[in-house]
C-alpha cells in the first residue's frame, strides 16, 4: 500500500462530522467556525535528509521553505493565511546559533506575506525537522476542492514545471495571492498545489472528482532548471516538468466561460505569473491521455511519477 492509498484508507475510516466541511483528502482541512466563515487548517513537516540536505541549504532557506510549502497548500484551497505554530525536533548537532538562522528565513517570510507565528514546541530528536500547522480563513462558497472538476473544463497550470532542486523548491513564492484572486473571482471547479509532480497531482485532481484528462505535451510549460538539469534533451525536460514535483504551483480546473475571463484579466494582474493551459477534462475514467502536435500519443516515460514518502 503506497502513501497515498493509505490516506485513502484513513479517510473511508475516520468519521468527520460536526463541523467539518473539508475533511481528509485535500490541501487542507475546513471547519464552520460561525455565519459566513470557515477555518481552513493545514501541516506539513519537512525532515532532514528526507526534504532537505543541511549541507546543501543554509538555514535561513530551510526555514523559508518549512513555512513556504504550508502557505502554498493554503493558497491552492483559495484562503487568506492567518497565523501558524510550529514544532522543531532538535538533534545534538544543531547549535543554537544555527537555529537562530532558520528562524531567520522563516520569520522573514511571515512578514512578507502578514502571517504570524503563535507559538510552537521543542523536541529532542536524531534527526532535525519542524512541522508546521497553518491556520486560515475562507468564505464557505469559496474553499476550492479537488473534487470539483466537471467534462468540458479546461485544465491550467501557473509558472513553469520541473528542475526544483536547482532552487525553486526552496526559494519558490508561495502563490496566496493567485490563489485567493481565483477563489473571490473565478471559483475554479477544482484546485490543488504542485508539490508531488504534475502527473500525480493532477490525478489526485481525476480521483477526486471521478473524471479524466486529455494534456496536451506541446503545451507543458517546461523550466529552464528543467531544461538545465537535462542537458538540453526535449524529452528528459519535458519528463521532468511532468514528475520532478516540488514546483508549488497551482494546477487548477475551470469551466470554458471561466477560462474566456481569466485570459483577459490573468496577464495584467499578474504578470509575473504566467498562466498556461495545458488540457481539458474529459470522460468519467480517472486517467490521463496524451496528445502531441494534435494526435493521440503514448504515456511519457517519466523518471519517477512523482514523490511519495512510503
Amino acid at each position: 500500500m503506497d502513501e497515498f492509498s493509505f490516506i485513502e484508507y484513513l479517510r473511508k475510516k475516520i468519521r468527520t462530522a460536526g463541523r467539518v466541511r473539508v475533511g481528509i483528502g485535500d490541501d487542507a482541512a475546513a471547519l464552520g467556525i460561525g455565519k459566513g466563515k470557515q477555518l481552513v487548517v493545514s501541516t506539513d513537516v519537512i525532515v532532514e535528509n528526507v526534504d532537505f540536505n543541511r549541507k546543501a541549504l543554509s538555514p535561513e532557506k530551510i526555514g523559508r521553505k518549512a513555512l513556504a510549502i504550508n502557505l502554498s497548500d493554503i493558497a491552492a484551497m483559495g484562503a487568506t493565511p492567518v497565523a501558524f505554530v510550529i514544532s522543531i525536533g532538535k538533534p545534538a548537532y544543531i547549535t543554537t546559533v544555527w537555529l537562530k538562522h532558520f528562524y531567520k528565513g522563516l520569520l522573514a517570510l511571515t512578514k512578507q506575506c502578514d502571517v504570524p507565528c503563535i507559538g510552537g514546541d521543542f523536541s529532542r530528536s536524531k534527526e532535525f525537522f519542524a512541522s508546521i500547522t497553518i491556520f486560515g480563513e475562507a468564505a464557505p462558497d469559496q474553499i476550492i476542492k479537488r473534487s470539483g472538476a466537471k467534462p468540458g473544463d479546461w485544465i491550467a497550470v501557473t509558472g513553469f514545471l520541473g528542475g526544483s532542486l536547482l532552487g525553486h523548491h526552496c526559494d519558490f513564492t508561495p502563490r496566496i495571492r493567485e490563489g485567493l484572486f481565483l477563489a473571490q473571482h473565478v471559483t475554479p471547479s477544482a484546485m490543488i498545489d504542485i508539490s508531488d509532480g504534475l502527473v500525480q497531482d493532477l490525478e489526485h485532481i481525476l480521483k477526486a472528482s471521478g473524471v479524466g484528462a486529455v494534456i496536451d505535451l506541446d503545451k507543458v510549460p517546461v523550466s529552464r532548471d528543467a531544461k538545465k538539469m537535462s542537458s538540453g534533451n526535449k524529452k528528459k525536460a519535458l519528463s521532468r516538468a511532468l514528475s520532478d514535483g516540488e514546483d508549488f504551483e497551482l494546477l487548477f480546473t475551470a469551466s470554458p466561460k471561466k477560462k474566456k475571463i481569466l485570459e483577459k484579466i490573468w496577464k495584467k494582474k499578474f504578470p509575473k505569473a504566467p498562466l498556461t493551459w495545458i488540457g481539458k477534462i474529459e470522460g468519467k475514467n480517472p486517467v490521463i491521455r496524451w496528445m502531441r502536435h494534435g494526435k493521440v500519443v503514448k504515456a511519457p516515460k517519466l523518471s519517477q511519477k512523482g514523490f511519495s514518502h512510503f
